[in-house]
């Protein structure tokens, strides 16, 4: 792990306790054992090393779910793996939601292309599972792409309770119903030929 990756990690760690606000360089300097110095070489404030943190939370995500398109399981399984991962690992972006809730990075559209960056990986990912559903005859789907869209967008009302920090908020229960609906509505079905 590099001095810089070190840096983050701790400084992650030092967001999530204290906030962007109360968090300080000094803070995140004794979090990662390393001097002021060596934190100014890589970062040019505190607002840096918090878009490194976000940058390295986003990202860590869409890699999980990358890797997850890729497994050899039938494109209905990937779709339930891909939303359950989805949904279990964005509790763990709380530095990213603390960004969010309270408008702390000055420059707001940073925060938005993160947001379009995103979601541009999800429906590609999406559309690879769609695709590969449609090439093994197992979907039945005009149109990946805005399927894949449509499916990103639903997926933000999972989001909605874990931004505002509900603790209660069970998504599990809610997965399995709809990837089955989608399920449904997605699959090839067979054409039964007329009865004489």
């Amino acid at each position: 792990m590099t001095s810089k990756d070190q840096i983050i990690k701790a400084a992650r760690k030092v967001f999530e306790r204290f906030g962007f606000n109360k968090a300080s360089m000094g803070d995140i300097a004794t979090a990662s054992r390393k001097g002021r110095r060596t934190i100014y070489t890589h970062f040019s404030g505190k607002e840096e090393v918090f878009r490194a943190v976000i940058d390295t939370e986003v990202q860590k995500l869409a890699d999980k779910l990358r890797d997850l398109t890729r497994q050899q399981v039938s494109p209905k399984e990937k779709l339930r793996q891909y939303m359950q991962t989805r949904m279990n690992d964005l509790r763990e972006l709380t530095v990213y939601y603390d960004a969010l809730r309270r408008d702390i990075v000055s420059d707001i559209n940073y925060m938005e292309d993160i947001r379009k960056e995103y979601d541009r990986m999800e429906v590609e990912m999406l559309q690879a599972i769609l695709d590969e559903g449609n090439a093994l005859g197992e979907f039945d789907i005009a149109d990946t792409f805005l399927v894949s869209e449509a499916i990103v967008l639903a997926a933000k009302g999972f989001e909605l309770p874990i931004f505002l920090g509900r603790s209660d908020y069970d998504h599990n229960r809610l997965i399995n119903p709809l990837i089955d609906l989608l399920y449904d509505g997605i699959k090839k079905r067979t054409v039964s030929s007329p009865i004489k």
